[in-house]
């Protein structure tokens, strides 16, 4: 990709040309699938100091029918890739709320550079979703994610490829109707994005997993 000359310091964890296509499917713990996300890149904007990624995300469940479509942004700035915490917006949970007003509140996410030394703490993210109509809150969603650490680097292979990737744990807290604490482990790939993503609960037992299950890139 041809960053600008203030941006040739950001990698992004996206692909990077308009019109490409990728997507990530979800299992259960046991490998059964539950359903995928089909992402496209729509636009992308330079300026002197910064390159914005707007991506479209459509959530399809087990079925293969569509459940919740949004788009978020992704961010190389001042040397840094981040993406707007709206990239974490649960299709299944929304589904039922799609014809209403959604507000969302979103913090800034960063994935740090392939470089990055192993141990090293990252800022936390937030999120908040207000769904409603006629200015009443019907539904409520709060995604808290910290204890950001990255972790060694190595390679990964899925159905979509064979990847050098930047590993990295959190801590999820998801409060919607009731609160559930997780963990997280993920795999980035530089111009990629997510390669695996694996939840574990509190008992740090598996709850499921999604990977890079198909892309179509320029």
């Amino acid at each position: 990709m041809a960053q600008s000359n203030a941006q040739t310091d950001c990698k992004p964890y996206v692909p990077t040309s308009e019109g490409d296509k990728w997507e990530i499917t979800n299992y259960t713990h046991k490998g059964k699938e539950t359903g995928k996300i089909a992402y496209e890149l729509v636009s992308k904007e330079e300026t002197a100091n910064s390159t914005t990624f707007t991506i479209k995300a459509v959530s399809y469940d087990k079925k293969g029918e569509i459940t919740f479509t949004n788009s978020f942004d992704a961010f190389c700035k001042d040397g840094k890739f981040e993406f707007d915490m709206a990239f974490m917006i649960n299709g299944e949970a929304m589904s039922a709320y799609e014809s209403m007003d959604v507000e969302i509140d979103a913090s800034e996410f960063e994935i740090p550079s392939m470089d990055t030394p192993e141990g090293t703490q990252m800022s936390d993210g937030s999120l908040i979703v207000k769904v409603g109509s006629n200015s009443m809150v019907m539904f409520k969603m709060t995604i808290l994610v910290t204890e950001r650490m990255v972790g060694p680097k190595g390679s990964l292979t899925t159905a979509a490829g064979t990847f050098q990737c930047l590993t990295f744990s959190q801590k999820v807290n998801t409060k919607m109707i009731m609160k559930v604490e997780a963990y997280t482990k993920e795999w980035y790939a530089e111009e990629i994005g997510v390669v695996r993503s694996e939840s574990y609960n509190k008992k740090m037992k598996l709850n499921g997993y999604s990977e890079l299950s198909k892309i179509d890139i320029q």
